[in-house]
């Protein structure tokens, strides 16, 4: 599959496509599965999924999995005009809209001529198989795999038995082996759902769907046509249930503006001052590095202004340089300005990197750019990429590698044992885990778990917690927790978990406690 034009919105990759053009992806990636058997996730993202992942002002993400799940998927359409007006102002204006509830008929529609199979999965009571049985009605070579609606957890402390719950739900999915899988969980349910369950999860493409199943039946209408083209189905939907939806719209619309201002007020300023009061720096072609052939490394450096039509450009080699172990390197020391299709770019490179690639960098990144990265909520993401010349990139290669990105240490004092977590426990990292062996070794004695230096868990990871502490408990010890990050807290905050794991300061103030409630 060709890479797509990708604008970036507030850290949110979003990719440039109208609804035919998102229709014929869905169906490439459907055959890319069928030859890598690779799950892929579809989000469709509008402004209260956005505004429910991101904070107000803060580095640290209202939810930190929920963010990198989005950042990390195959394919992120704007289900929402507000996102479409953000990125014409940005200077990178979207196609257009498309919302899962539009998809859902299209791909109905194009479904039998594809050969495409559909699993309806989620919503309340009987509404996905209504939904099926309608699509059905109007579309009636569609293949309909299955329908199912159980209820799943991904908050709470019914967390800790998600793993076994789930177990059953993938199994009749798997049966089924369906080419589309529509998940109406709701968002952050249903891309979480997905996260942790991708690894043994036999469906070509699975797409978070929201309410589209309630569109779908009639049971929550639609605003009429004129509305929706408009962008002010919102309104239409907050008349039709005030109550329920105001917070989600006035404040959520308000959050976007507060978020997103100030980005199109710099990139408005930057666009002005690089190209009207400076003197633009001339392109210099790509070059080949000169080291030894260990180190030997591709360099491109880059204009003074890293937007749409140098994008476009480096695009058409970017594969080429993908397929090479080498690595690559983007020169940014003459860059003065970067716009949303340049910084959606660098986190296409990012996300191909974290797959399958280990040698990006960015060299010589200046303060303005790194100004436009941290508004625009990427800097943490690629500052693991950035060096400040081509010498550092050569003696990290060449120095060994003791990074992973997930393990532990257990050790015992007199009083208890003391279980120091390491990097990311994320859904990856849980499939390598003897999580038997583990909480065995945790069992009948007190534990101190230290999370000083875990920089990041998501919901999966958090069944790990859970599972030690209830083994614990249930031999009639203590576990404590302490040092845990500002990313990890707000996971637990937004799983509902933060009153069962209270976290103190330090392993040593952890210890002093347990004394205290250990000692007669």
């Amino acid at each position: 599959m060709q890479p797509t034009d990708t604008v970036l919105i507030l850290g949110i990759p979003l990719d440039n496509l109208t609804m035919e053009e998102t229709v014929d992806r869905i169906h490439d990636m459907v055959a890319a599965y069928r030859k890598d058997g690779k799950p892929r996730l579809v989000a469709t993202v509008n402004v209260d999924f956005l505004v429910n992942t991101l904070s107000w002002f803060s580095t640290v993400p209202r939810h930190p999995e929920l963010l990198g799940i989005l950042q990390h998927a195959d394919l992120v359409t704007a289900d929402g005009m507000p996102l479409v007006w953000a990125s014409r102002l940005l200077g990178n204006p979207l196609k257009e809209r498309v919302t899962g509830a539009d998809l859902v008929p299209r791909l109905a529609i194009a479904a039998p001529g594809r050969k495409l199979s559909l699993y309806f999965l989620g919503g309340r009571g009987e509404v996905a198989r209504q939904a099926a049985e309608t699509l059905k009605k109007k579309n009636p070579g569609m293949l309909i795999a299955g329908v199912d609606a159980p209820f799943v957890h991904v908050e709470g402390e019914k967390l800790a038995q998600a793993d076994e719950d789930d177990a059953e739900v993938i199994d009749r999915i798997n049966e089924a082996s369906p080419d589309v899988l529509l998940v109406a969980f709701g968002n952050p349910k249903q891309e979480a759902w997905f996260h942790r369950n991708s690894h043994r999860l036999k469906a070509a493409v699975t797409i978070g769907i929201g309410g589209t199943f309630e569109f779908i039946t009639g049971s929550v209408s639609r605003a009429p046509v004129w509305m929706q083209k408009a962008g002010l189905e919102w309104v239409y939907r907050l008349t039709q249930d005030p109550k329920r939806l105001w917070k989600r719209y006035i404040i959520g619309l308000f959050k976007f503006t507060v978020m997103v201002l100030p980005i199109i007020v710099q990139d408005r300023w930057r666009r002005f001052r690089v190209r009207t009061l400076r003197i633009k720096t001339p392109d210099t072609p790509a070059f080949e590095g000169t080291m030894p052939l260990k180190n030997e490394l591709n360099v491109v450096p880059l204009p003074d202004e890293l937007d749409a039509s140098v994008v476009a450009k480096l695009k058409q080699q970017q594969e080429e340089w993908l397929a090479h172990d080498n690595g690559l390197v983007l020169d940014f020391r003459n860059v003065r300005f970067i716009d949303s299709s340049g910084l959606g770019f660098l986190l296409g490179l990012w996300k191909k990197g974290s797959a399958r690639y280990a040698g990006f960098h960015m060299a010589g990144v200046q303060p303005p750019v790194m100004k436009t990265l941290k508004l625009n909520r990427v800097a943490s993401l690629l500052s693991d990429h950035m060096v400040e010349d081509l010498d550092e990139i050569v003696n990290s290669q060449q120095a060994p590698s003791l990074n992973r990105p997930f393990y532990h240490t257990l050790t015992a004092t007199e009083q208890a044992r003391e279980l120091q977590l390491y990097g990311a426990l994320d859904a990856a990292q849980m499939q390598g885990l003897d999580v038997k062996q583990i909480l065995k070794s945790v069992a009948a004695r007190h534990l101190i778990v230290d999370l000083t230096h875990l920089n990041f868990v998501d919901s999966t990871g958090l069944i790990l917690l859970l599972k030690i502490k209830k083994t614990v408990a249930s031999s009639g010890h203590t576990c404590l927790t302490c040092g845990a990050s500002s990313h990890v807290t707000q996971m637990l905050r937004v799983t509902r978990l933060d009153h069962f794991f209270p976290s103190l300061q330090d392993i040593q103030t952890a210890r002093v406690a347990l004394d205290d409630l250990v000692l007669p």
